[in-house]
């Protein structure tokens, strides 16, 4: 059963709030830009990007120098007033209000932000993760935790809610009058409404208890968790100590999202390779014995700026008709490739392994295994290698880096769907990584939790 219960939540003070607003917010540390992390860090003193993701600094020793410093300035921002925590246990609703990047129509994601009991992976779990991580990012997430001591971003998971009564469950609890109220410098407009007495709590708890989470976006964060709950709990028996009962460690920092909800949005991820030798003409060679290839004279991207919107329109029209196609741009090339599997292949991966059907058809996985393994001949130590796939919610972006020079060739995808997503983890598999880019991110900033093992985790008001 899955476990939801307040927290007593960490958030700027009222003053930072109205002195600075939305420029103390930040998106997850994982998609931004270098130049992006940099504006952020210049955008305000107290951006929470301080804290997620810090500078790093000439003299440090390693990439991971910077942690000490965040939970230095994570002490001093709370005894300064920067930050404050709550006095009572709470759940935080939240609206956010975002444009769509492709059709720009304004819409609203509703959620919920709450402590969610961890559960170890597996069939009988009823949380459920996605997609695979990769290592580097867990070593240094655990790290940042083991020096903070905090969940400083939520996990993403969405639940099925078929009936809507959840999502009717946050209207009538959510405030017309919300707590928080900030605009990001993005355009991302955010409420946030804490639900403290447990005539509310109990609904939101009830709610939940008979669902099945599975994780959107941040696996890496849920891996982190559990890892850190069996370190802090080996050192405390080794040196005789106990945690506290229904321990602050045994939980985790969510958002949840109800799928009936119409905010609720899943892009494609897509893919541009920088560790390919291949030149552009033996890159096609390779492909040629998987897939069939049309190109599409660009005159130059630039001149053509329909060309990337065509892309996506024909890659939808034929996934509708059952079709694994990808588009294919290639470094200083003057044409854009349109890449679809031959029948036969996706066959032959059914007939190979009939029981994860499911996983082998999907587009990104056919990508994964297809293309990238064995055609190009990447090895799974590439593909957990951050500096050899570079991965983009936008067409603009991974071309915008082909073209630069920064990688080799991008490939377009098309998303997989929420349903595709369950169906795959309901089988105990895993799709590969960055197989989703749910948008938007989880803003970091307006809220978060303190992790103290003796610490006990309020199921209910006791006072």
């Amino acid at each position: 059963m899955v476990a939801i219960a307040p927290f007593k939540g960490v958030t700027y003070s009222k003053h930072e709030l109205t002195e600075a607003g939305g420029r103390l917010i930040a998106p997850p540390y994982d998609v931004l830009t270098p130049a992006q992390r940099a504006e952020l860090h210049a955008l305000h003193p107290h951006n929470f990007l301080h804290l997620d993701l810090g500078p790093v600094l000439d003299g440090d020793g390693d990439a991971m120098t910077w942690h000490a410093r965040s939970a230095e300035l994570l002490s001093n921002w709370l005894a300064s007033g920067v930050l404050i925590r709550r006095n009572q246990p709470a759940i935080a609703l939240t609206d956010t209000e975002w444009s769509h990047p492709v059709t720009g129509r304004r819409m609203t994601r509703h959620g919920m932000m709450a402590l969610m009991r961890l559960e170890e992976p597996g069939r009988d779990s009823r949380v459920r993760p996605h997609e695979k991580t990769f290592s580097w990012h867990k070593r240094e997430r655990l790290d940042l935790m083991r020096k903070t001591c905090a969940h400083l971003s939520p996990v993403f998971g969405f639940f099925p809610d078929p009936d809507n009564h959840v999502l009717r469950t946050f209207f009538d609890l959510s405030s017309v009058d919300p707590d928080i109220c900030v605009t990001e410098t993005s355009g991302l407009k955010h409420n946030v409404s804490f639900i403290n007495e447990w005539g509310g709590l109990s609904k939101l708890v009830d709610a939940l208890a008979g669902v099945t989470v599975y994780i959107a976006d941040g696996h890496h964060r849920y891996e982190t968790a559990l890892k850190y709950r069996r370190e802090v709990l080996a050192e405390m028996e080794r040196n005789g100590q106990r945690p506290a009962a229904n321990s602050a460690v045994d939980y985790i920092f969510m958002y949840l999202c109800p799928m009936s909800d119409p905010g609720l949005c899943v892009l494609p991820t897509h893919r541009v390779l920088s560790c390919v030798s291949l030149s552009n003409s033996e890159i096609l060679t390779a492909l040629e014995p998987y897939a069939e290839i049309k190109s599409y004279a660009l005159n130059g991207v630039d001149k053509n700026p329909t060309a990337q919107d065509e892309l996506t329109c024909k890659l939808f029209d034929d996934r509708r008709k059952g079709l694994t196609v990808f588009g294919l741009f290639l470094e200083g090339a003057d044409s854009l490739h349109f890449v679809k599997i031959r029948e036969r292949v996706k066959k032959e991966l059914i007939r190979a392994q009939p029981q994860e059907a499911d996983l082998t058809v999907l587009d990104v996985t056919v990508l994964t295994n297809v293309i990238f393994k064995e055609a190009l001949g990447l090895t799974e130590t590439d593909l957990d290698n951050p500096a050899c796939i570079d991965y983009f919610a936008g067409i603009d972006e991974a071309f915008a880096q082909v073209r630069s020079g920064a990688g080799r060739a991008a490939f377009i995808l098309n998303p997989a769907s929420l349903e595709e997503i369950m169906r795959v983890t309901e089988c105990g598999l895993i799709m590969p990584r960055k197989a989703t880019y749910f948008f938007p991110k989880v803003s970091n900033g307006l809220v978060f939790n303190l992790v103290d093992p003796m610490e006990s985790v309020q199921i209910r008001d006791r006072d």
